[in-house]
């Protein structure tokens, strides 16, 4: 009896705590004061790295009047305004003649499935807004579009959620397509990773089923 219920605990035990591996979503989060240009993700399964065309620079505060319960909901901190190209500049700018970009670099392949900006705005009068995008390993890019309209203390907080993809570069980038106020630019405030699925985790539960079977047809035997 006790071994049966010793192996029952252990099988269930196992279970939950894979589970609980697979069930570990995560952000990156570029809105924390803390976040610099380098990290690790999936418990340190894998590093990243940032760099961009220019000077990286997260130092601005966060400057908007409120945080939505959707922006919330992600797991993002709000301290800065997340990151940008330029000493003086917190955004990543589009202008006639030049693109700026930001580019995360994965050790290994991770599973995204979430980018986040933050600036990116819907003109006054509704007729032109701004577009981030984010090209994944080189395919065709993501795009997240503007919802807020500019002003009354909007941050211009947008996000765009898709099926997970295992992603090792994801380059970020603004559209020429603008707010009407300045150069198109917006700020990139995180990455949204899935969680890591654990194939071994069925096999393990399969196998421990089948030793408590074993156990009961010895018992009955």
């Amino acid at each position: 009896m006790f071994n049966k219920i010793s192996f029952a605990g252990a099988v269930l035990a196992c279970a939950v705590a894979l589970g609980g591996v697979a069930a570990n979503a995560s952000v990156i989060d570029f809105t924390s004061a803390t976040t610099g240009h380098s990290g690790s993700v999936n418990n340190g399964a894998a590093t990243w790295s940032m760099t961009a065309s220019g000077y990286l620079n997260n130092s601005q505060k966060y400057d908007g009047s409120y945080v939505s319960a959707g922006a919330a909901a992600t797991g993002l901190s709000f301290q800065t305004d997340g990151y940008g190209v330029g000493k003086n500049d917190d955004e990543i700018t589009t202008k006639p003649t030049s693109q700026e970009w930001i580019q995360i670099t994965f050790s290994k392949p991770v599973l995204v499935n979430a980018i986040y900006f933050l600036d990116l705005f819907i003109s006054k009068d509704k007729q032109t807004w701004e577009v981030g995008q984010a090209t994944i390993d080189g395919k065709p890019p993501v795009s997240i579009v503007a919802s807020d309209v500019v002003g009354k203390g909007a941050p211009g907080f947008a996000a765009t959620l898709f099926k997970p993809v295992y992603a090792t570069v994801i380059r970020f980038t603004i559209l020429s397509s603008n707010d009407a106020l300045g150069f198109a630019d917006g700020a990139l405030a995180g990455v949204g990773l899935a969680p890591v699925p654990v194939p071994a985790a069925g096999g393990l539960l399969i196998a421990g089923l089948g030793g408590l079977a074993a156990l009961r047809r010895r018992k009955q035997a």
